[in-house]
């Protein structure tokens, strides 16, 4: 009887840590599969992904007609989201071999269905393709507008009109560094040190949230794993991450940190959970993908932001590329250095204000072509574009801007339309 009741308990005995034991391999699998993709993923040299939106654009819009009420939120609005919503954009890069000088890139975007928008960076030379008129049509611009500004840029800067008319140019990337010193904005840029401490981080934070949160594998789809942590976590993470980053960054990064964030992560938000699918197939990501309407309090909409993995990138040369000369552009920048107390080392900065009240006010124009609108509505952005180091650009009024560069001030007036041009005059406005 002692023998029988020992082996019973011992048969329980094995039977409850067996269960158990499954129960814990059933859980931490799914956790090994995506540690084993994610450093498949960071040792990949070549890879990329694609950003688009996912989910409903209507539940999107209805949360948007709800937060803003009927005033706050038009048509106008819900149609941009709806162009959003048919628009994509893809990084890539092949890291080649030891070194950056065979590194390759390339930036892609669809806008609202127009495809066609490239970037390629190989062998240290920038190609660019944009389908300006197929854009300009898609957004309402009138064709002749298009010939126009095709002429016109053409005329200053040869080969820019190829460009406008769809076709690929290019431009050297040591006369890109030299544009942007001239224009003082260059920063230098991070070392390989810095970088791989940046890389070092994000796969500490990364880390950190996956031992705290619970993976489940989606039985009806073996690829497809559910990822929850909770609000109290992530904010965690985010503090100790900007902490990291701002010990690692320049004193000038450190202040843009400053800038961006502010206090926003000094207080904790309200603890609930966070969702985030993924896809995996054979040890490599295929997917993520993220509800943002989970955090807003009793929605149940779903509209994500979705990014497909690509395990291997074919970055080329175009053919047929015009070649670009960007000095054209460097003496319209620094036009009226004489004068003005700059010299040749203190940038593009020193050129006189009408110079660059014109080309905030082009700017303006050109954003309200490619996205639609009143030149007024992109001035603002405009403004904060060409704030170069040494000129400074305020927005006073609708539509009108004040430039200052040196001891020079100009005030440039956006038309009301995309078919005027900016009136552009001497002094305060």
């Amino acid at each position: 009887m002692k023998r029988f009741v020992a082996a019973a308990v011992a048969g329980v005995t094995a039977l409850t840590l067996t269960v158990g034991c499954a129960n814990q391999l059933q859980q931490l699998e799914p956790k090994l599969e995506l540690k084993k993709a994610a450093e498949n993923l960071g040792a990949a040299s070549s890879t990329g992904f694609t950003i688009r939106p996912g989910g409903s654009v209507d539940d999107l819009i209805a949360l948007a007609k709800k937060e803003s009420g009927s005033e706050g939120f038009t048509d106008e609005d819900a149609d941009i989201l709806r162009k959003l919503y048919n628009s994509s954009f893809t990084v890539a890069w092949d890291k080649g071999g030891e070194g950056v000088a065979d590194d390759k890139a390339l930036l892609n975007a669809t806008i609202d269905g127009v495809t066609g928008a490239e970037i390629r960076v190989i062998d240290k030379i920038a190609y660019v393709k944009v389908p300006v008129r197929a854009l300009a049509a898609k957004f309402g611009a009138p064709a002749d507008e298009v010939d126009q500004i095709a002429k016109e840029a053409g005329a200053e800067i040869p080969g820019i009109d190829k460009l406008i008319e769809g076709g690929w140019i290019s431009i050297d990337s040591a006369e890109i560094e030299e544009f942007t010193k001239k224009a003082g904005v260059s920063a230098s840029p991070a070392s390989q040190q810095d970088s791989d401490k940046i890389a070092a981080e994000l796969k500490t934070s990364a880390q950190n949230l996956l031992d705290g949160a619970d993976v489940v594998r989606d039985e009806k789809d073996k690829k497809h794993l559910v990822v929850t942590t909770s609000t109290t976590k992530a904010h965690a993470e985010a503090k100790r991450f900007v902490e990291a980053l701002e010990k690692i960054a320049t004193k000038e990064q450190s202040s843009i940190l400053e800038e961006a964030i502010g206090s926003e992560l000094d207080k904790a938000p309200a603890d609930k959970p966070i969702v985030l699918d993924l896809w995996i197939d054979n040890g490599k990501f295929e997917a993520f993908e993220i509800n943002l309407l989970q955090f807003v309090e009793g929605n149940t909409g779903r509209a994500s932001v979705r990014v497909d993995i690509a395990s291997s990138a074919d970055i080329v040369a175009p053919t047929g590329a015009t070649k670009i000369d960007l000095a054209p552009i460097f003496q319209a920048l620094g036009a009226g250095l004489a004068g003005t107390g700059a010299g040749p080392d203190t940038g593009l900065g020193g050129g006189e204000a009408k110079t660059w009240a014109e080309l905030v006010g082009r700017q303006a124009i050109v954003s309200a072509l490619g996205k639609g609108g009143k030149p007024s509505k992109y001035l603002k952005q405009a403004a904060e574009d060409m704030a170069f180091s040494g000129v400074e650009v305020k927005v006073v009024r609708t539509g009108v801007a004040e430039v200052t560069s040196g001891s020079s001030v100009a005030c440039v007036t956006v038309p009301a339309t995309t078919s005027g041009d900016p009136k552009v005059v001497d002094g305060p406005c």
